[in-house]
């Protein structure tokens, strides 16, 4: 963390530190480059209104040879108007060509005022050029090189490094003892017990979740404790009651008569073993699997499809179901649906009382797809409403071994409903019936 804290501060400072830099260079150039300019214009005003006071050529040339020495610092050059180089105190004019085309004396000549910027081939170096006509027509020519200013960029360069290398060294100092303060926290944190300990405010919400996820772990941990205890104990009766029968029937201590109601037994309770493992592998594969399939399914076609396969369950203990199916789609995957519909519908009609009924309604409410399911059941104390999702978990276990189940449908259904980020309500009179609404939300964002 200290690491990569250093990286991202000296990065940051490098980028901050080269751009203000170069911010200020370029505030700076073109200060001095204005400056440098005025000051040449300047000059050559003077020296133009100081030669138009002669009138011959030698006088001139004189002047400039001779009194103009204090404008040294600039190129000064005097030019015929045919172009030819009659003074220049920075080079021999017997080597210099005609100036007749330069930029800056050619403008002169024509307007009277000329300039340009560009490298002298004579110098090899950034000029600016400034050119006067004079009032016999030859042309004066002011100039200074431009590089100045780029060779005192040169030599601030190396202080802009010791700077920065002092900047560099501080951040490295304080990024270390930063972190350390940071991570001093984190180092003594109680993974067990995060509350205590010095930490800061801005360490709550790290800290908060840690104490949700030893929390959810604790809940988890129990959770998979009581499924494995239930578990070996609802395996352990069908089984109990298989071998019972069968070493009876094997050791021949049944009797002729008693074997057919052995073995019927036998398979009703091997049905109800099969149906446990079907809903234990169920459940594995919702815990561990998402969606396989997703599509459009229209919650209303589930509803009449699974009313109508317990229809024949229903009729036995003489309940109604009652269904208003309107159409209501859900993305999600159609046999989940399916299935948590059967389980719920399943579950009100044998919980309900004989001669009862069960409510199945369809819909969309407050904008939301809904399935609820309401009966007349024995109902649910309020006690118990918190646990019926939990496996194994049965409110009235005496009208359980009547009606058999698992214990695990209403457990499926929370599991499909989180699948298809859906809402479960539960409302309940003990003695009066129960209705279970599942409200579909919609996609996760």
């Amino acid at each position: 963390m200290t690491k990569a804290i250093y990286r991202n501060t000296c990065i940051i400072l490098t980028v901050s530190i080269i751009l203000m830099t170069l911010a200020s260079f370029w505030v700076y150039c073109e200060s001095m480059t204005s400056n440098v300019k005025r000051s040449i214009r300047d000059d050559g005003r003077v020296i133009v209104n100081l030669l138009n006071t002669y009138e011959s050529e030698e006088a001139r040339t004189d002047v400039l040879k001779t009194t103009l020495r204090e404008y040294s610092y600039n190129r000064i050059t005097l030019i015929r108007s045919d172009g030819e180089v009659i003074y220049d105190n920075f080079a021999d004019t017997g080597e210099m060509d005609s100036h007749a085309k330069r930029p800056e004396v050619e403008e002169a000549i024509n307007s009277g005022y000329g300039e340009s910027t560009r490298q002298s081939e004579t110098l090899g170096r950034n000029i600016y050029y400034y050119a006067y006509r004079l009032n016999d027509g030859s042309v004066l020519r002011i100039s200074r090189a431009a590089d100045d200013i780029y060779r005192l960029i040169i030599r601030i360069i190396p202080l802009m490094l010791v700077i920065t290398a002092v900047i560099l060294a501080v951040a490295f100092y304080t990024t270390k003892r930063t972190a350390k303060r940071i991570m001093k926290p984190l180092n003594e944190l109680d993974i067990d017990a995060p509350e205590k300990g010095g930490i800061y405010e801005e360490l709550m919400p790290f800290v908060k979740r840690i104490e949700r996820e030893n929390k959810l772990k604790e809940q988890n941990e129990k959770i998979r404790r009581e499924f494995s205890a239930n578990v070996s104990h609802e395996l352990k009766t069908p089984l109990t009651s298989i071998t019972g029968y069968a070493q009876m029937i094997n050791n021949g201590m049944a009797k002729e008569e008693d074997i057919l109601k052995f073995t019927g037994k036998i398979e009703k309770e091997a049905e109800r073993l099969l149906l446990l493992i079907n809903d234990i592998i169920e459940l594995s594969n919702l815990d561990e699997n998402g969606l396989a399939t997703v599509e459009d399914v229209d919650l209303a076609e589930v509803a009449r499809e699974t009313t109508a396969a317990l229809e024949s369950t229903a009729d036995k203990r003489g309940i109604t179901i009652y269904l208003s199916a309107n159409e209501a789609h859900v993305n999600g995957s159609r046999t989940m649906l399916g299935e948590l519909a059967y389980n719920i519908i399943d579950n009100a009609i044998k919980y309900n009382k004989y001669g009862g009924s069960v409510t199945v309604f369809v819909g969309i409410s407050n904008g939301k797809p809904e399935l609820s399911v309401s009966d007349t059941g024995i109902g649910i104390p309020d006690e118990d409403k918190e646990r019926i999702f939990e496996r194994f978990y049965r409110v009235d276990k005496s009208h359980s071994k009547t009606v058999g189940g698992t214990g695990l449908g209403l457990s499926i259904v929370k599991h499909i409903a989180m699948r298809h980020n859906a809402d479960i309500n539960v409302k309940s009179e003990l003695g009066f019936g129960t209705t279970i609404s599942v409200v579909f939300n919609g996609p996760e964002e």
